[in-house]
């Protein structure tokens, strides 16, 4: 089964596409999970977990696709659910890269969709391990001018303040303090560079601005691309 990946810079319009592509009958789009940065090794990824390892992993992946990525985790929440998505893996399958997919496709599934979608910008760090662990995947890559992404990065502690309810005080803290020029232009770059290294028809770049001065012909793009219908519907988020 293909997965999609939105990804990119911060303050590129991931968030954005993801919403875009939610709209679409077959695709379901996740919050950020950050499996790859924050609950994945390349060096550890043939490791087999124990079954309680696993079932940890799982509900953590279930208690942020439920309630976000900074939200409390209460994994005992999911425990059940867990368990019932391990006991369909072979023990000699039990890597985090199994596990990921699994909860992911259990999830779409549970939404009545086909194609999971991850919108976590920072895979854009590791495109060539997705690609290699899960080789139908498609990349979506967010690229917006460097100018407006510093602007957005200045001012998105604020959203809170400005009817953002889904953010946390704990995000509008980081948000405020974390913000330097300098800082967000060196990992705009690094981002850039990141999918520059890697040559592969499985990744698609599309502008933000094209995405928002043309969006029907920018989202029909998408859709050749992915090999989903075009449907109206898609432009809700707009």
């Amino acid at each position: 089964m293909p997965f999609i990946f939105v990804v990119g810079n911060s303050r590129s319009g991931t968030t954005m596409m993801g919403r875009i592509l939610n709209n679409h009958d077959e695709v379901h789009t996740f919050p950020e999970l950050h499996f790859f940065e924050q609950m994945w090794s390349g060096k550890d990824k043939d490791k087999i977990l124990t079954g309680d390892e696993a079932i940890k992993l799982a509900e953590r992946l279930l208690n942020i696709s439920a309630a976000g990525y900074f939200a409390k985790r209460e994994p005992e929440k999911y425990s059940a659910e867990a368990s019932k998505i391990i006991s369909q893996i072979p023990a000699s399958g039990l890597t985090a890269l199994q596990i990921f997919a699994a909860t992911i496709v259990h999830e779409s599934n549970k939404a009545g969709k086909k194609f999971p979608c991850d919108q976590t910008p920072q895979n854009v760090f590791y495109i060539r391990e997705v690609l290699e662990a899960f080789p139908d995947s498609y990349f979506i890559n967010m690229v917006r001018d460097p100018r407006d992404v510093l602007l957005s990065q200045k001012r998105k502690w604020k959203r809170r303040f400005l009817g953002g309810t889904h953010a946390t005080w704990y995000e509008t803290i980081r948000a405020w303090t974390n913000y330097h020029p300098l800082t967000i232009s060196k990992l705009w770059n690094s981002a850039i560079r990141a999918r520059e290294q890697v040559k592969d028809k499985r990744v698609m770049s599309v502008q933000f601005e094209s995405l928002l001065q043309n969006p029907d012909q920018t989202i029909e793009s998408i859709c050749q691309f992915l090999q989903i219908a075009f449907t109206q519907q898609l432009k809700d988020s707009f």
